[in-house]
């Protein structure tokens, strides 16, 4: 059915694809785009369990989502092993990671290797930015810096265009802001700085044990909700627990970083003091968990 932006909705066309294969129930796995489409199958009245996968852990409704973990674990990898050739060369490093919108990525990877980084929460003064990365690669014996940016997160003044062709739900990737940032910290310094593409990197390979163990409990959990006849919901972790709740509204939009709470703007780091009492990734959500 064609919409009056060009684009066509194929929901007529799935509806029948689904009553011709007969299917009782759907598990939808994904993240904001697979969800809110979820919402439009629920609302036509298909039976389904939806379950949060992103590595950018930024669903709203759930603490976490499959595929965070592994890529924090990959990016740290990644990182360390750079800090050689870094140090040989006395560069400072930027490494792009996921994060359009939301900037847990960034943040987490940050948090387990102890760099910098930037996150599209927080806009900041990129000449405080350089002179932070520039006292790091002077105090550092091997005389190197590093930064995680995510994709989304930008400097005051600074507009990173849309680029290549709209996907199926009409987003566009976001120019390639480790490259512009690794250009402005040099001119800004003088120190060789160089960009580092991870998202890519990311993606492949095994799931690591928590991802992995995370992942059979929601299909377990999504198999119970389905004998017992419950639709319309997602499988979540809330208060550390896991649980579900209603499917994310796609106007809600993605779930941020608390900056008050995780973020050291100044010093573009995580905060990594007063921790007692808090869970191990609660941003943000209700203490009650919505399961009805």
């Amino acid at each position: 059915m064609a919409k009056g932006d060009g684009s066509y909705d194929l929901t007529p066309l799935v509806l029948d694809n689904i009553e011709y294969l007969g299917l009782d129930y759907l598990v939808t796995i994904g993240g904001d785009d697979t969800l809110s489409y979820s919402k439009v199958l629920d609302r036509h009245g298909v039976p389904l369990i939806a379950i949060p996968k992103t590595m950018d852990n930024d669903v709203q409704g759930t603490e976490y989502c499959i595929g965070f973990s592994t890529a924090i674990t990959r990016a740290r990898e990644a990182i360390n092993r750079q800090r050689t050739t870094l140090g040989s060369h006395e560069r400072i490093g930027i490494f792009r990671i996921f994060g359009r919108d939301a900037g847990f990525s960034a943040l987490y990877a940050a948090y387990v290797t102890s760099t910098r980084c930037l996150i599209p929460e927080a806009p900041y003064d990129l000449d405080r930015l350089a002179a932070v990365l520039a006292e790091d690669h002077a105090r550092n014996p091997s005389h190197y810096a590093l930064a995680i940016t995510a994709e989304g997160a930008i400097w005051h003044g600074a507009h990173m265009q849309d680029v290549g062709d709209a996907d199926m739900f009409g987003h566009r990737h976001k120019a390639n802001v480790g490259e512009a940032l690794a250009a402005e910290i040099k001119q800004r310094t003088g120190i060789e700085s160089v960009a580092s593409e991870l998202t890519y990197d990311l993606r492949s390979g095994e799931p690591d044990s928590l991802d992995s163990m995370v992942a059979m409990t929601f299909a377990n959990v999504a198999m119970d909700l389905i004998r017992d006849g419950v639709t319309g919901k997602m499988v979540a972790i809330r208060d550390g627990k896991y649980a579900y709740t209603t499917l994310p509204e796609p106007g809600l939009g993605p779930r941020k970083v608390d900056v008050r709470d995780m973020y050291d703007e100044d010093r573009f780091r995580p905060r990594y003091t007063g921790k007692v009492g808090d869970p191990l990734l609660l941003v943000g959500l209700e203490s009650a968990v919505a399961a009805n």
